[in-house]
């Protein structure tokens, strides 16, 4: 089976879902992570062959992850807002608890998810400004000089911008300006280690640019983030997207 896990209000989600079911890609479950949560039963195994898990959904179907062919994560956050805490002592300690047990579910499905979780965010990680543009450098992108703080809070974490001019997947790109060269922008979703990554320019003759150049030259790097709308990308997006769901290898978990 294959699996979309998401947030309910993340209409991207829900639309390659659909774009999916419409190529035929079944049995695929919608999930959220309330539903990961809020199972009756939970068995989770690790040993010398890797980790797996089963849990009891709400509506009494088991979920295994050894029966999961592919999964596209869309999960931003563990959910929390619901329970009823006491003091802010609380909400921090069930936030962590939480966190960590989703991250320990999807670290089970991580070999067959685009995109697997990380340290710093459970689609991938969440990079401050400053640690992007060091990356877009490297990628051969042209980018604008970040700001770096000493203070602990000068910069925090880059919020996920959503926008996603430029939409990688696995080595196909999706959006890029024309007569661009489309390797840094594979190279930078290397670099961050995911197989789906939102790219964000300035001065890109693409939809949804903050300006346009005419001078020729190439657009400049504006953020990126692993949790992009993926709608602007179309059809096209979703062929591939269900080519790399079906072309991984069974039973990688």
């Amino acid at each position: 089976m294959w699996l979309v896990l998401c947030d309910p209000a993340d209409r991207a989600a829900v639309w390659a879902c659909e774009g999916l079911r419409e190529r035929g890609l079944e049995p695929l479950e919608l999930l959220s992570p309330q539903t990961l949560l809020s199972s009756t039963r939970s068995v989770h195994r690790v040993d010398r062959l890797g980790a797996s898990f089963e849990i009891t959904l709400p509506d009494g179907r088991v979920l295994d992850s050894r029966d999961v062919d592919g999964v596209l994560n869309r999960v931003a956050s563990a959910p929390f807002g619901y329970l009823p805490f006491t003091t802010h002592a609380d909400a921090a300690y069930a936030a962590q608890e939480l966190d960590a047990l989703l991250l320990s579910l999807l670290t089970c499905l991580a070999p067959v998810s685009v995109n697997r979780p990380a340290g710093y965010g459970l689609c991938g990680a969440w990079r401050s400004t400053a640690e992007w543009t060091a990356l877009a450098i490297r990628a051969g992108l042209p980018a604008r000089p970040a700001r770096i703080s000493s203070s602990p809070d000068g910069e925090p974490r880059a919020a996920p911008t959503g926008r996603g001019d430029v939409l990688v997947l696995g080595e196909h790109v999706f959006g890029a300006p024309p007569a661009e060269d489309e390797e840094p922008y594979v190279r930078l979703a290397r670099l961050a280690e995911v197989d789906l990554l939102g790219i964000d320019l300035l001065g890109a003759d693409v939809p949804g640019a903050d300006h346009r150049r005419d001078d020729g030259r190439p657009a400049v790097f504006a953020g990126a983030s692993p949790l992009p709308d993926l709608r602007p990308a179309g059809a096209a997006f979703l062929d591939r997207l269900y080519e790399h769901l079906t072309g991984l290898p069974r039973g990688a978990p």
